[in-house]
């Protein structure tokens, strides 16, 4: 009678312990589940943004880049934003994929370019465009109307004809062009002129060179 008195008693006191046995596992558990990573929570290397110089001239390069620019066109667009980064960085957002496409960031079409873009800029990072050895800001647009306009804000820059801005699909008699006009630099290139005389025509003030 006692023994059986004593094994109900043991085990009335170990099912009274089971809960508070059952809730220090489950808090191990917790425990061990908040320690490890999961996927969401491991860096991806690809998305982390590199800001070196020339990664960001790629990416506002990359951009601007349209599928039917020759080469010294995209030769044209780069040393044209190498000068206005140069001068005024923060004209330029580059967390914004509008104005700079990194290439962990670029489509198929895109990816398949980007080495062209990086070698490009990769060649011309020491070319600007400069007036008298100074580097200035170049305003550009897509497109003019036919002839550049003057601009009290770059009173540096002169108006020039760009006619064949009436051959581009996006043509608009209306449109505003400060400087330089994409299109028209491609048109040139297209025809067979180099990327700094093409620059040159809108820019004929300027050169096209190493300013240290």
């Amino acid at each position: 009678m006692k023994v059986k008195i004593l094994s109900i008693t043991v085990f009335l006191l170990i099912m009274a312990l089971l809960p508070f046995a059952a809730a220090k596992c489950s808090f191990l558990d917790f425990n061990s589940v908040q320690s490890v990573s999961t996927a969401d929570s491991i860096p991806d290397d690809n998305n982390t943004e590199d800001d070196s110089y020339e990664k960001v001239l790629c990416g506002l390069v990359a951009a601007k880049y349209n599928d039917n620019y020759c080469d010294e066109t995209i030769k044209a667009i780069a040393i044209l934003l190498n000068t206005d980064y140069t001068v005024s960085p923060d004209s330029f957002d580059i967390t914004d994929k509008n104005t700079c496409i990194y290439e962990y960031d670029s489509d198929n079409s895109l990816k398949e370019i980007y080495p062209k873009i990086k070698k490009t800029v990769n060649s011309i990072l020491e070319l600007t465009v400069n007036k008298n050895g100074k580097k200035l800001y170049i305003p550009y647009s897509d497109s003019s109307n036919g002839m550049t306009i003057e601009n009290a804000d770059y009173d540096y820059l002169t108006c020039v004809a760009s006619p064949w801005d009436c051959y581009a699909e996006n043509y608009d008699e209306n449109a505003e062009c400060i400087g330089v006009s994409i299109n028209g630099i491609d048109y040139l290139c297209k025809n067979g002129v180099s990327a700094e005389e093409a620059l040159k025509w809108y820019l004929p003030d300027f050169d096209i060179s190493e300013v240290k």
